[in-house]
């Protein structure tokens, strides 16, 4: 029943190599209580040879998730037909538990070995090894995961913070060059960072809630595109606010929920940028709130200023149908 130790080197090169957390250390020390129990086992000098440099590696504290599942895959091998069945049942409760109910779902209909009839022993060893290479390759993509995740987080509270400090620059400029700024900055410049900002946020949630179900190695991808589309939903939010600032300016949404803005003046010569925003001021504190709180939602939610234009095409068309 033993297999040559190039196998088992084999196996502890296939996953990632990251440093056994104390738990895992923990459970090594459990899953070797039960290996001295058995002393009488009968190994061969390869598959020895494999368990005395693992147990070094413990006194060393240089285990991995890799050397964890050698040890749990040496210990499997050398069970008694007897407990076999129970095995199976309890690696297939920690599979449920790790990689989750759908996928455990498509287990089972893959037709497993049935426990409560007499299955063969080579059916039932296969099914406990293949349930435990699964369960293994998550607890040591876990790791990977958190830290792509925490990752993502810093350089999105990165941004963030780097978007309040140059909102505090322009605050800064607008009160020393009050005549040549204030008309640009009050209100344009805050709906863009509140914009940017609620894309930020928007993108830090899909990636925390990016399923830890289905093919690990999918999930990492995902997490670990390259950081500059990290400034895409950020780009995005700003453009969208201030396109709906626009919406708003324009009189084409109406209503309490909207933020009322000082009329433009009536200028038969027209009106130049700086102006716009200089008689677009929004008329109270209260107005101020509402713009700001449309800004972050035109950010966080990508279809918002899509689907306004959309509606407000739509109804222009039903105008023009209802006229003639």
């Amino acid at each position: 029943m033993s297999k040559p130790a190039k196998a088992f080197s084999k196996l502890r090169g296939s996953t990632f190599e990251h440093p056994l957390p104390p738990y895992g250390y923990l459970y090594f020390d459990h899953l070797n209580a039960e290996f001295q129990s058995n002393p009488s086992q009968n190994m061969g000098t390869e598959i020895k040879e494999v368990v005395d440099d693992l147990l070094k590696k413990r006194q060393d504290y240089s285990l991995t998730w890799n050397h964890l599942y050698t040890f749990d895959l040496i210990i499997s091998r050398l069970l008694p037909p007897e407990r076999l069945a129970r095995e199976v049942w309890n690696l297939r409760a920690r599979f449920r538990d790790v990689a989750g109910l759908t996928l455990y779902e498509a287990y089972l209909a893959s037709k497993p070995p049935d426990l409560a009839s007499q299955t063969e022993e080579k059916a039932l060893r296969s099914d406990i090894e293949y349930l435990l290479g699964e369960i293994y390759l998550r607890y040591a993509i876990t790791p990977v995961n958190e830290r792509a995740r925490d990752r993502i987080s810093s350089r999105i509270m990165a941004s963030i913070l780097g978007g309040v400090a140059l909102i505090l620059v322009v605050i800064i400029l607008n009160f020393w060059f009050r005549d040549r700024t204030q008309s640009f900055s009050a209100t344009l410049l805050p709906v863009m960072f509140i914009g940017a900002m609620g894309g930020l946020v928007s993108m830090q949630q899909r990636y925390q809630s990016v399923s830890r179900e289905g093919d690990p190695i999918d999930n990492i991808s995902q997490l670990t595109q390259n950081w500059s589309r990290l400034f895409l939903p950020a780009i995005n939010g700003a453009i969208f606010a201030v396109l709906f600032y626009m919406i708003i300016l324009g009189g084409l949404v109406q209503g309490d929920l909207f933020p009322k803005v000082q009329n433009l003046e009536d200028k038969t010569a027209g009106i130049k940028l700086n102006g716009l925003f200089e008689y677009g001021k929004p008329l109270s504190s209260v107005d101020y709130a509402k713009l700001i709180v449309w800004a972050f939602l035109a950010g966080f939610a990508e279809r918002l200023v899509p689907d306004t234009l959309s509606r407000l095409i739509t109804q222009k068309q039903g105008e023009k149908k209802t006229s003639t």
